[in-house]
């Protein structure tokens, strides 16, 4: 079930318990702007990429070239858990259900080719 009322997700719950249900085994919270986050995510993973592999060159003395391998590591199917969130972090209270915040991550392997001075 989905909404995208969230001033009423305590009552949905609370009617979805009273028409029957038993057990429910997840409240997820989530943006309609998941793409456009995603894609400013993989922007900055890239520039954080980038930024480490020139330090490493630079420390190995060499120069670092151009991206010869872009790899996208896709957070929805690692670790879960740990791209979603809801509440504080810790369990909802049953008298008290509030969204936290929705953190949308990204991670990219570059390889990049390197040069001698």
């Amino acid at each position: 079930m989905e909404s995208d009322r969230l001033d009423i997700v305590q009552q949905l719950l609370d009617d979805v318990v009273a028409a029957g249900a038993n057990e429910i085994e997840a409240v997820d919270f989530d943006v309609t702007t998941k793409g456009e986050m995603r894609a400013e995510a993989r922007r900055q993973a890239v520039a954080a990429a980038r930024r480490k592999a020139e330090l490493y060159a630079e420390a190995a003395g060499v120069r670092l070239g151009a991206a010869i391998h872009i790899d996208d590591v896709d957070p929805e199917n690692v670790g879960h858990e740990r791209y979603r969130g809801h509440g504080s972090g810790g369990q909802a209270s049953a008298l008290h259900l509030a969204p936290g915040h929705v953190v949308v991550s990204a991670a990219v392997v570059l390889g990049f080719s390197i040069t001698h001075d």
